[in-house]
Formats: C-alpha cells, structure tokens, sequence
C-alpha cells in the first residue's frame, strides 16, 4: 500500500498559491527555509527569472489541496480553460425593448 503523501499546494501553509508551502510540506522541511531559499534564487542573478517562471509554472502544475476544493488557483484555470467562470451562465433577455434616452432631450421635452 502507498502511504506516501502527495505533493500539492497548501491551504493553511501559503503567502501567495501555497506552492512553497506545499513543498516544504511534502519534504518535511521547515517552510520558512524553504522560503528563504526562494528568496535567494529570485534575487541571483542569472536564476532570478528561472525561479520566478518556475513558481508561475508551478502554481498551475501542481493541484490544489484536495481537501480544500475551490481554491482561487484552480477557479482561475478552470475560468481560463473554459473562458467562463465556473459557476456563472449565460443569461438571456426576452422581450426587451430599447429606447433612446437622449431622444427626450432632442425634442426639447
């Protein structure tokens, strides 16, 4: 039996998307290191725009917490996959009848 934990972005250890979160969760390492670390990277030159595209990728990579459905992240992907938003449809207006408002206003009334 595979009692090994998933990776995934975390809900309750997050500062933006929960993806450093969610690896220092699947690592068992301190998330504030793991955070530092970033940090580091973001702001060497050479890597800083490697980290900040990896953590981009990565927060649309790596699935949310499935014990917290409905996160911002994946409403976003499912909003931008679809090009709606999730839970809205279309509505549609019968019988509409359109009237100029500024016609009033012309005639001197």
């Amino acid at each position: 039996m595979n009692n090994r934990q998933k990776l995934h972005r975390s809900v309750t250890n997050r500062v933006l998307a929960g993806v450093l979160g969610g690896i220092a969760e699947y690592f068992g390492w301190n998330s504030t290191l793991v955070r530092i670390l970033y940090v580091v990277l973001a702001f060497t030159p050479g890597i800083n725009i490697i980290a900040i595209i990896g953590y981009i990728v990565m927060i649309f990579v790596i699935p949310g917490d499935p014990s917290e459905p409905g996160s911002f992240v994946d409403q976003l992907k499912s909003t931008l996959s679809n090009g709606t938003s999730p839970n809205k449809s279309r509505k549609v207006i019968h019988n509409v009848e359109e009237k100029d408002v500024h016609d009033d206003q012309k005639r001197g009334q």
